[in-house]
């Protein structure tokens, strides 16, 4: 992209930026949130996610923790999480229990 745009890419990963837009600069924020709507809609639209498992780009971290298969040592080892308490942040999974028995 930023050969035939003849664009400058800083040669420094930290001075990179993640996200570009279609002119190889920075995306801004409102043109990232457009897209990002856009995005869900479609989901739903398709019916790849239902109106009540939309969520937000801010969950996004969040979400793929939840949905990561595996108990919950593999989500924090998937996660990069250290600190077993950001699990309880980031994981929102129903546990799994055995039903009683009456």
């Amino acid at each position: 992209m930023w050969a035939s745009k003849s664009t400058v890419v800083p040669i420094r990963p930290d001075r990179r930026y993640i996200i570009v837009a279609s002119h190889g600069g920075a995306l801004r924020k409102s043109s990232l949130d457009t897209a990002w709507q856009r995005f869900i809609t479609s989901a739903i639209e398709d019916g790849t996610i239902t109106v009540e498992q939309r969520f937000g780009l801010h969950d996004l971290k969040r979400r793929g923790i939840t949905d990561t298969a595996g108990n919950r040592a593999d989500k924090q080892e998937a996660s990069g999480h250290r600190d077993g308490a950001m699990m309880d942040v980031y994981d929102l999974s129903v546990p799994l229990v055995n039903a009683s028995q009456t």
